[in-house]
């Protein structure tokens, strides 16, 4: 049977929901069965990424960390002026995806600024918090190389990796260190509460068009957590205490099915309370990470309103 959705909904999307695998996953995430079903449509996956940098005129080169660079033909002009980058962390329930990440892409197009998206280890081989100290690396590397002037930001895991990049930059300053806060942060639909204890788990169970909790989610979460608290900030960032300190301007965005709203709502209730400066994209109807879907008149909607934020960000500086 379809899903219902209301009108408010494009008839694009619903197709899409219709076609969707939300199935609970019915085998252990061992390393071995992990990796084969990373194999599973990996050459069509590929392709995919190919054709849509070719569509979007991105360059795509690996840098000696192993991580991506995807740069845009325009994206020359852009570093003489202002020498603003992205660090960008893929998603994939810490267990699957690569750094070849059609949103990625899509910044890399759009802002016409160099992107590094991070190759960090998957779990379950790599269990926390091994991917976050690889981003902080990557972070740091970047930073390096390339200046201070950086936007970070992730999808799903990737955006709690991001979230956990970002506390350990705070703990470092607060010992001294000059290490530089990102000028902003984008957070899409951060997976933030690996113990799955907010109300959208339960709320939006069989709702979101890709995701489930039950049999899927919780398994990923402790694949990659390990023997890990989950209620870890650095686990969770739904724990995480953003006071005492200076906080970028951030970003979230979900949508009212999406499994992990109720993580995105508590992270950016958070984030003001601390009186860091963040805005909230709500959608409509929308599931897990719509935005990698371009077909969706909603991810491109979307999309404008990233590249409008991080533009303007970008111009107060």
């Amino acid at each position: 049977m379809k899903p219902w959705f209301p009108p408010t909904v494009s008839s694009v999307a619903v197709a899409a929901a219709g076609e969707a695998d939300n199935r609970v996953h019915r085998w252990p995430l061992t390393p071995r069965i992990t990796r084969w079903l990373r194999t599973k449509g990996a050459d069509a996956r590929l392709a995919g990424f190919e054709a849509d940098r070719a569509a979007l005129g991105v360059e795509v080169a690996r840098d000696v960390r192993g991580d991506l660079v995807l740069t845009s033909l325009h994206c020359r002009r852009a570093m003489r002026t202002e020498g603003a980058w992205v660090l960008w962390v893929h998603g994939g329930g810490f267990c699957w995806g690569s750094a070849r990440d059609g949103t990625g892409l899509r910044l890399a197009a759009g802002l016409g600024r160099p992107v590094v998206s991070v190759e960090y280890p998957l779990a379950p081989e790599a269990r926390f918090p091994v991917a976050i100290e690889h981003c902080l690396a990557a972070y740091e590397a970047g930073v390096r190389e390339r200046g201070p002037r950086v936007l970070l930001g992730g999808v799903s895991a990737g955006a709690n990796l991001a979230l956990g990049v970002l506390q350990r930059i705070r703990q470092r300053r607060a010992t001294g260190e000059d290490l530089p806060l990102p000028l902003g942060v984008v957070g899409l639909t951060p997976f933030g509460d690996l113990a799955g204890e907010g109300d959208s788990y339960r709320v939006n169970e069989g709702r979101d068009a890709y995701l489930r909790w039950r049999g899927q989610q919780e398994r990923f979460a402790r694949a990659y957590a390990g023997r890990a608290d989950l209620r870890d900030p650095l686990v969770s960032p739904v724990h995480a205490d953003w006071s005492g300190g200076e906080l970028p301007p951030a970003i979230f965005t979900t949508g009212t099915r999406d499994l992990f709203l109720s993580d995105t709502a508590r992270i950016h209730t958070a984030w003001r309370a601390a009186g860091g400066d963040a805005d909230l994209v709500l959608a409509e109807g929308m599931w897990h990470s719509y935005l990698s879907d371009a077909r969706l008149p909603e991810s491109a909607a979307l999309m404008a309103r990233l590249l409008d934020w991080c533009e303007e960000l970008l111009a107060r500086e």
